[in-house]
């Protein structure tokens, strides 16, 4: 095989006639480049001598700025400066004249990371992904510190946000399809976690994330985390006792589930959506707990109480009740039939 069977372009013209004819093709050796690199080879022996055999950061380096120039590519006066200048210009200044032509800012460290790129020539629109990335510092530290660049970790930094564009978060995101779940996850603990910063959220998501079902485990760990909406009342007061006192944290939930051995710690959604609120009783100071109060949001009305059970879920009784009920009709919440009486039932679901 020779240099002329690579492409379909014209080999070197005549003196006279040094201007390049490019002529599109989608196949051949080396893809989309290969009518670019038979036009540039007509003009530059080194690259003509050993055109079959480009070592790969080779490839990607002629591959890369030819991309960047843009549509100034097809132009035959730019691609001819690029072949001349091909050997004999640092490969700096012919990544900054081809970011030039392409309207792109030229990025530190561009030109050396054609060393770093994976696989076989990417198309035109990546590397100017990847340029653009290349703009970000964070996003530049991540690609400088792995050590191949594939098109899947210019897609996943391109999506992530700025903060995010770690090698960390990259390792977690080992399949295309997780990028999706990442991300997901990211919105939904900025949101909860409003008290963090994202410096925060993402050393804790670089540490659990790389285990099995950890993106699900980190989100969940956050939300458990996450502010309580204001109670519906303070505590309130009987006998000079704060005998009712709202639940306003997961660790509230979670001592209280095991306080009365119940389930109440897996309403947390509920809770921090506005839906529930949780409140424990008990009529002695200092004493033992007698009940959990559950309040719903009933549409229209507001806050009702729901429910008043005991430990393991059981009755309590009709003095405790009462107590309940009167405290929270005293604060301005009214009771559904069953907080009133055991045998009645009126679904606040």
């Amino acid at each position: 095989m020779t240099f002329h069977h690579i492409g379909t372009a014209n080999a070197r013209e005549p003196h006279a006639r040094r201007r390049l004819v490019i002529t599109h093709c989608a196949t051949g050796v080396y893809g989309w480049l290969t009518p670019y690199l038979s036009a540039m080879a007509a003009e530059n022996d080194d690259l003509a001598a050993g055109v079959l055999s480009l070592p790969r950061k080779e490839l990607h380096f002629i591959a890369m700025t030819v991309s960047l120039m843009g549509e100034a590519r097809n132009d035959a006066d730019h691609l001819t400066t690029f072949a001349r200048g091909l050997y004999v210009v640092s490969r700096r200044t012919l990544i900054e004249d081809a970011c030039a032509l392409g309207d792109i800012e030229p990025a530190p460290g561009l030109a050396k990371l054609p060393a770093q790129l994976s696989g076989r020539i990417w198309r035109p629109a990546s590397y100017r992904r990847l340029a653009a990335l290349m703009q970000a510092s964070s996003a530049r530290k991540a690609l400088r510190h792995l050590p191949r660049v594939s098109r899947k970790h210019v897609i996943v930094l391109a999506r992530l946000p700025d903060a995010y564009r770690t090698r960390g978060v990259m390792n977690i995101i080992k399949r295309r399809r997780d990028l999706a779940e990442v991300l997901f996850a990211i919105e939904l603990v900025r949101r909860v976690r409003s008290d963090l910063s994202d410096c925060r959220i993402l050393a804790s998501l670089e540490g659990a994330g790389v285990k099995k079902d950890g993106v699900h485990r980190w989100v969940m760990k956050h939300y458990e985390r996450a502010p309580f909406p204001a109670a519906p009342t303070g505590a309130l007061v009987r006998d000079g006792v704060e005998a009712l006192r709202p639940l306003t944290c997961f660790a509230d939930l979670s001592r209280a589930a095991r306080e009365f051995d119940n389930c109440i710690r897996t309403y947390l959604w509920a809770v921090l959506k506005g839906d529930a609120y949780f409140y424990r009783y008990a009529p002695e100071a200092g004493g033992k707990g007698a009940a959990i109060v559950e309040l719903r949001r009933a549409p229209v009305v507001g806050w009702v109480v729901h429910e008043a059970l005991g430990p393991n879920n059981d009755a309590i009784s009709g003095v405790d009740r009462a107590a309940i009920v009167s405290m929270f009709r005293d604060a301005g919440i009214n009771p559904s039939p069953q907080a009133v009486s055991p045998n009645a039932w009126f679904d606040l679901s």
